[in-house]
């Protein structure tokens, strides 16, 4: 299932005011900004020592706050892409932005004519680390941890559910109508939990210091707070032995700091956070193999509070933001402007790809006279959201409105602040599914986990959209007339890399492990 929106980016209204803007956003990202440089001499903490055979050191700019499934701080980026590793999923999107089975057996779904019902098979052996099968039972075991109370993320779609059938490997999902999405479903933020390990059992404190039973091709190895985690390989692994023996999951928020690593030989791997010139600047590193995928999934989106800002006041706040001219300027290469919350893969032409084919909503100074200050959030791992706070702090003082920045951790920011509706404008970041779930973003049931806008009375039109992608065009034309929230890119996934192969950066995927299992070292 996929969480909600993107985070956004902005430029001011006048274009002198966008080149100042991005004249000091360049310089910031080039080294002229204290914030931004290395504490002390720029040197880093990390051992030089050669790592042990069959280990690759991967460096992330975000670590997981919590790797518990049922800890709300475990649904960030960085918490659910080590999750995935670890626990199994039925579909996976690959980079060309296909589903497709993982613990199913592809060439076993059936899908009944009417859309009411899919059937499959579970792979083949597959079994949980303590050598328990992988069955039935866990899918339905799922379903009601999902529809508890002890369960953080968003259930939309799981509505959609009117029984799990069948016996060992032998699934059969039945919905209560036509349900396009169902592959998403306990798949991309979601995973399968061990029924035998968990039922029964209070799960609010059971994997408070993570899983203990696995089902991916990695387990959960030594974690140091604030530094590293272990991933080890899975030997049980259904899927077959992982070709590293381990990945050392180094965390390095700043990006210089990355590339210094990765240069220096102390990183084999390196997922660089979006910045200005990202991949430009790893492929000048002697010896370092850089790996682009086209955009995806992956979303970028300003959000608007509609529980605290009127629609007027909605309306021209995200007018501040000139998308258009941010991305081509700034983000050249790095990403596609977004024009649509669909995925790229919507139609050229029609509502769905021209809701937002220019920045969307015009700026009216008129609308913020007399305006209190509003707050924007957004988490210190997004290397961006400083400038792009900059940009509609600009905006609105030349309307005479004030936008105050608040930053902190992503834990904080998506676990604490966007599900409690602490904030006016948020820069918000999700990956989403070929078909996105459309009530997890504008549901009513999914206010305070998906629906970060905290949006009412969209159900019926998500619904609606869900169950059919030609009613999402009303969907997405509500929002934008609504003032909901501005889509601005999807950022291309980049890997880096020194003397490993099997790499795939997949712009659908949730963090970088992405056919991980096939990552090995070479001779150098």
């Amino acid at each position: 299932m996929s969480p909600g929106p993107g985070r956004l980016r902005a430029a001011a209204v006048a274009v002198v005011g966008v080149v100042v803007a991005l004249a000091v956003g360049i310089a910031a990202w080039t080294g002229d900004s204290k914030d931004n440089r290395p504490s002390g001499t720029g040197e880093t903490t990390t051992s030089s020592a050669a790592p042990a055979e069959g280990t690759i050191r991967l460096g992330v700019p975000e670590e997981p706050a919590s790797l518990d499934p049922f800890d709300p701080k475990s649904r960030t980026a960085a918490g659910l892409a080590v999750l995935g590793a670890v626990l199994p999923q039925l579909f996976r999107v690959d980079p060309s932005g296909r589903a497709v089975g993982w613990l199913v057996d592809d060439a076993s779904v059936e899908a009944a004519p009417d859309g009411s019902s899919a059937t499959f098979s579970l792979r083949s052996g597959a079994r949980w680390s303590d050598d328990a099968p992988i069955t039935v039972d866990d899918v339905r075991f799922t379903l009601e941890a999902i529809r508890g109370r002890a369960w953080p993320g968003p259930r939309a779609g799981y509505d959609r559910l009117s029984a799990v059938d069948g016996q060992g490997s032998s699934v059969t999902l039945r919905f209560d109508g036509p349900f396009p999405g169902w592959r998403r479903l306990f798949s991309g933020a979601d995973f399968l939990l061990p029924a035998h390990r968990l039922a029964g059992k209070d799960l609010r404190v059971e994997w408070k210091q993570g899983p203990d039973i696995f089902g991916g091709p990695f387990r959960l190895g030594t974690m140091i707070q604030g530094l590293s985690l272990v991933l080890d390989r899975s030997d049980s692994w259904w899927g077959g032995k992982a070709r590293a023996v381990s990945i050392q999951v180094l965390v390095v928020p700043d990006v210089r700091t990355m590339e210094q690593l990765l240069a220096r030989q102390e990183l084999d791997v390196a997922w660089p956070p979006v910045t200005v010139n990202r991949i430009g600047r790893f492929r000048t590193l002697p010896g370092v193999d850089v790996s682009v995928a086209e955009p995806g999934g992956a979303l970028e989106t300003l959000v608007a509070n509609a529980a605290t800002l009127p629609l007027e006041r909605r309306l021209a706040y995200l007018g501040l933001a000139n998308r258009d001219r941010f991305v081509d300027v700034l983000l050249a290469g790095e990403g596609n402007r977004a024009v649509s919350l669909s995925g790229p893969a919507a139609p050229a032409t029609g509502t769905t790809a021209a809701t937002w084919a220019t920045a969307g909503i015009e700026p009216d100074a008129g609308r913020l006279k007399d305006a209190v200050t509003a707050t924007l959030v957004s988490a210190h791992e997004d290397q961006l959201s400083g400038l792009v706070g900059k940009v509609l702090q600009q905006g609105a003082r030349a309307a005479g409105a004030t936008v105050e920045l608040r930053t902190d951790e992503s834990a904080t920011v998506d676990a604490t602040w966007l599900p409690e509706g602490r904030f006016d404008l948020a820069l918000v970041r999700s990956v989403s599914w070929p078909e996105p779930c459309w009530a997890c973003w504008f549901g009513d049931d999914s206010t305070g986990r998906g629906n970060v806008s905290r949006a009412k009375g969209l159900t019926p039109l998500a619904v609606a959209a869900d169950r059919d992608p030609s009613a999402a065009p009303a969907l997405e034309a509500r929002v934008k007339a609504d003032g909901l929230m501005l889509p601005l890119w999807r950022p291309r996934a980049v890997l880096a890399a020194r003397n490993v192969t099997g790499l795939a950066p997949n712009s659908w995927s949730i963090g970088p492990f992405w056919g991980a299992e096939s990552w090995t070292t070479v001779s150098k």
